[in-house]
């Protein structure tokens, strides 16, 4: 065992001598003007080291730098600027004095991605033809590989200006690149991106195909990680996981998502996104879910579910986007979709289940394109309530305010639910069909009260209204002054049709009722008004015959049932009030009596005159 311990203390003695006569014997400023020059033949890049290289010799065998720069050809703004830097070597080259770098490891370092750090062409230099390729050719200087085993970064910053108005800043970035061998490498990579008062933190590892770099790439995101909190999420936020096929091309500047296996929360996709920039950016996305829960990410699944001012006023105190606009401003300065006009695109989305706004929408189809900010959403349909409805909708993004038309269809819709959902009195109940012709400036509720316009057919089968018996309303007052008419028998407090039709104007909130009739085995209403959306009132005059019901039979109930009384329906949604006077319909229709009563009895005067004449 002595001698055991004995040989390893002269080894590690050895080593340790070995290393530091290395060290004393080569210095790491050798390699400095190698390092530039290698940098230079392979990439391109201007390296610079500011500060004498040193040693470092545990855990690893290292050089050591101070700060370091590296800029592009002709760039204005090094795309790299890092604290220090930490190359790790080979120990066997070093004893020829060759250097070969296992590992290269930036820390604190600050990536730019801008113009201005960007290669830019000498002015002597010829300008390439608009449809020529812009990568390197194969075989030149530029065309490298990477032949470095590791290229790790830790704590560093990246700066992106996606344009002149808009910058991303990607934090706490730690990266780790692995070379498995000369055309594959594998990629670790966790970040956070902060922007408008919120965070946006992800993890992913990918294998990368790098054989036909740079012409094209390939790869597989093996697993992507993330979690999304900030103003606009919900409390707990939004995490999930995924995984997807990746392909760029550089020829035509596209690139390509594939087999995409996204989770949200309780919601998952699945799909394709091919995305083209070589001019003006074009997307095609293509996804399906099984479950697409849209309240759950928007945090709505925690609000009261029959509230829909509070699901409003959540979603206006948590929006982002929007700034805050001082109260002299018009509204429709809000409703800016000009980022529309930046790009194209085709979309397709489908999910079995869709849930929005407390609705469980089943087989959800979104289909749309967009060109040249005029987006046209050919299809938005789905199986709601019992029914279905479909939305195709205009959205006119090339003006401001945003303008839409749409033309809404619905079919045998249940209505309480869908009154319910839009926090509105659940007086009607039925199965509502409904089509229509819209348009107007802007795209939320406050648009739709105040700058729409268009018109609406709606029918109503299996009609009830609830709080109102119009029957039992007639009746009893009838009843009340002539005892010729029996109190009425159905006191329930609804009125109930098999059909009620509605033809009607929106004109900046208001509803003008242009013709309303329904029908029923013992009545038949017709009548018009008009409703107001801001106030969410009604006045609604009402011509009620009532053909049965009655309970018994004389000549005045006969008469009734000809009879179209006139009924006036009024006030607010949450508190309807009526006005009838059937005094005056029976003072009217006796008089009518009398009058038809003396009629008749001078014409059988005028009658028996005659025969007396003609008999003398």
């Amino acid at each position: 065992m002595k001698r055991l311990l004995t040989t390893l203390i002269i080894l590690l003695v050895v080593v340790v001598a070995g290393l530091t006569a290395l060290v004393i014997l080569i210095n790491p400023n050798d390699f400095r003007h190698y390092i530039v020059k290698q940098v230079q033949k392979k990439s391109g890049y201007q390296l610079v080291l500011q500060d004498d290289l040193r040693w470092h010799v545990w855990p690893k065998l290292s050089i050591l730098t101070g700060q370091v720069s590296l800029t592009a050809p002709g760039a204005q703004q090094p795309a790299i600027v890092a604290e220090n830097m930490r190359l790790d070597v080979e120990l066997l080259p070093l004893l020829s004095h060759q250097l070969a770098v296992k590992e290269v490891m930036f820390k604190g370092a600050v990536f730019h991605l801008t113009p201005d750090s960007q290669p830019q062409q000498k002015p002597e230099a010829p300008i390439a033809p608009e449809g020529d390729i812009h990568y390197p050719a194969e075989g030149s200087a530029h065309s490298w590989k990477l032949d470095i085993d590791r290229i790790k970064v830790e704590d560093s910053l990246l700066i992106w200006q996606i344009n002149a108005h808009s910058q991303l800043n990607i934090r706490d970035i730690n990266l780790l690149m692995k070379r498995q061998d000369k055309n594959h490498l594998n990629l670790e990579l966790n970040s956070k991106i902060n922007k408008n008062q919120q965070e946006f933190a992800f993890e992913f590892d990918a294998d990368i195909n790098i054989a036909d770099y740079p012409q094209h790439v390939t790869g597989d995101i093996n697993s992507f990680k993330y979690q999304f909190t900030g103003v606009g999420v919900p409390p707990e936020g939004i995490t999930g996981e995924g995984a997807a096929n990746l392909q760029y091309d550089a020829f035509s500047s596209s690139v390509s998502l594939q087999k995409i296996a996204l989770k949200m929360n309780e919601s998952e996709l699945t799909g394709g996104v091919d995305i083209n920039l070589k001019d003006k950016p074009a997307y095609s996305i293509s996804l399906f879910s099984s479950q697409l829960n849209l309240d759950n990410l928007l945090g709505w699944d925690k609000l009261s579910k029959n509230s829909f001012q509070e699901k409003l006023d959540y979603r206006i105190e948590n929006n982002s986007v929007k700034p805050v606009i001082a109260k002299s401003v018009s509204p429709l300065s809000n409703y800016d979709l000009s980022f529309l006009k930046e790009f194209d695109a085709h979309l397709l989305l489908k999910a079995k289940k869709f849930i929005y706004q407390g609705m469980d929408i089943d087989n959800f189809v979104l289909k749309a394109v967009n060109n040249e900010g005029v987006a046209d959403i050919l299809r938005l349909s789905g199986n709601v309530f019992g029914g279905y409805f479909a939305l195709p909708t205009t959205i006119d993004a090339t003006v401001n305010p945003t303008k839409l038309h749409t033309k809404p269809l619905l079919q045998n819709i249940e209505l309480q639910p869908l009154l319910q959902v839009l926090d509105l009195p659940s007086v009607f109940s039925g199965q509502l069909a409904l089509d229509g012709d819209l348009w107007g400036d802007g795209y939320d509720e406050y648009a739709v009260a105040h700058y729409w316009q268009g018109d609406l057919n709606v029918n109503l089968k299996n009609a009830r209204m609830d709080g109102l018996n119009i029957p039992m309303l007639i009746q009893q007052s009838f009843s009340r002054v002539t005892d010729q008419v029996k109190p009425p028998t159905n006191t329930q407090s609804f009125t109930g049709v098999q059909n009620l039709s509605v033809k009607a104007k929106l004109a900046q909130g208001e509803i003008k009722i242009n013709r309303l009739s329904a029908t029923s085995d013992t009545a038949k209403i017709e009548g018009q008004g008009k409703a107001n959306l801001l106030k969410q009132n009604i006045d609604v005059a009402l011509l009620v015959q009532l053909t049965g019901g009655w309970e018994q039979k004389n000549e005045l109930v006969s008469h009734l049932e000809k009879l179209k009384v006139p009924l006036r329906v009024y006030g607010n949604w949450n508190n309807l009030q009526y006005a009838l006077n059937v005094e005056s319909i029976l003072h009217d229709e006796l008089q009518q009596k009398i009058k038809q009563s003396i009629k008749n009895w001078l014409d059988n005067n005028d009658s028996s005159k005659n025969k007396k004449k003609t008999a003398e």
